[in-house]
């Protein structure tokens, strides 16, 4: 892998579903997965995202390579975190990889900091917007009841409702910039690590008794020479079409034409699809074999 600093601007498009499963919950409004009520459309915000990858990281490189994590499962504040790093903002992006690829805001604590409202702040290279489905999503709900226990005695605990999806087909659209990486000195390495991880992340961090029933179907960068070639929310490129009630990615239906000639623009394409989802193959045809870069890194490496 490449150490050497990002070096161009890139463009991702991260499709992944859920089946039966909440993708994600908001805790202001009984945990439901949230939602525009006037379309139906099923959202899930840049954060949970994030935290997929992050999680997946830790399980990687270890806790002391991320920053955002629950050191040994405990809750810290950004003052002790900053301190297990020396208090110092450069050794925080040197050793954590979300640090360097997300950015990261590290308040100060201190009397005097606190009296002026001091904090270090680097904006990371990669931003998310906030995913949504591709289609109008049903909810359901069932009673769910806690258990309970003690030393002697396993009982019932709170009556509740368990909020979940039928289905949603999720598209994350995301930014790379290269003038942020020098920032925060993400590398080549970095960026191929996301590429990579955030694909693995949707596989084993979502083994949850809410998360699971969801898998990566289509993951797609791609690089520019020139950061003006880049389009802007790459998912406005697909064309749509659903039969409702939509269970099943059988019932949706996406075509990927105008977004393959639009790629012309890109230096390199670097694709990853679910051997089951038909259209990322198409896409794949579509773009053309002098372009597309495999995904993972390492099955690149070995063809």
């Amino acid at each position: 892998m490449s150490s050497s600093v990002i070096s161009k601007n890139s463009e991702i498009l991260f499709l992944y579903e859920a089946k039966n499963a909440n993708p994600n919950g908001d805790p202001d409004d009984e945990n439901r997965p949230r939602m525009d009520p006037k379309t139906r459309r099923n959202f899930v915000s840049d954060v949970r995202l994030k935290r997929y990858f992050r999680d997946y990281a830790a399980s990687k490189l270890g806790e002391n390579h991320v920053w955002v994590v629950k050191p040994g499962g405990r809750t810290v504040d950004a003052t002790e975190r900053f301190a297990q790093f020396g208090n110092d903002p450069r050794k925080v992006l040197s050793e954590c990889v979300d640090a360097r690829l997300f950015g990261v805001v590290i308040s100060k604590k201190s009397e005097e900091a606190r009296k002026r409202g001091q904090s270090i702040a680097y904006t990371g290279p990669v931003q998310f917007s906030w995913g949504f489905s591709l289609h109008p999503v049903d909810l359901y709900d069932f009673p769910s009841i806690t258990s309970e226990f003690s030393a002697t005695v396993m009982g019932y605990g709170t009556i509740g409702k368990d909020y979940r999806v039928y289905y949603s087909l999720i598209a994350f659209y995301g930014a790379v910039s290269a003038r942020r990486a020098r920032d925060t000195g993400a590398t080549e390495e970095d960026l191929m690590r996301l590429d990579d991880w955030l694909w693995d992340a949707l596989v084993t961090e979502t083994i949850t008794r809410s998360k699971i029933g969801q898998r990566p179907l289509l993951y797609l960068r791609a690089e520019y020479g020139r950061p003006e070639d880049m389009m802007g929310d790459l998912r406005r490129f697909i064309a749509v079409n659903w039969n409702e009630p939509v269970r099943d990615i059988s019932d949706v239906r996406l075509d990927f034409s105008e977004l393959a000639s639009r790629l012309k623009a890109a230096d390199a394409i670097y694709l990853r699809c679910a051997d089951d989802f038909s259209a990322c193959g198409q896409l794949r045809g579509q773009l053309g074999t002098s372009k597309v870069r495999p995904l993972p890194h390492g099955e690149r490496k070995s063809r």
